[in-house]
C-alpha cells in the first residue's frame, strides 16, 4: 500500500513515536498550532495527547 499512500500520519493512530511524527501528522498547520499553544497554554497543562509543545 505504501506506493499509494500520501505519506501522511493520522494523529489518532500515533503511539509514543516522538515529536517528528506529531509534526508530520499536523503538516503545514503545526507551526500555527505551536503559536496557539504558546498563547493559550504556555505552561503545557493540556499535554496528555499527541502533544504540541509551546516552545517547539
Amino acid at each position: 500500500m505504501h506506493p499509494h499512500s500520501t505519506g501522511g500520519v493520522y494523529v489518532n493512530n500515533l503511539g509514543d513515536e516522538g515529536g517528528d511524527r506529531v509534526r508530520a501528522a499536523y503538516g503545514d498547520n503545526y507551526d500555527r498550532l505551536v503559536e496557539v499553544k504558546r498563547r493559550y497554554n504556555p505552561g503545557n497543562l493540556f499535554r496528555y495527547n499527541q502533544n504540541i509543545r509551546p516552545n517547539s
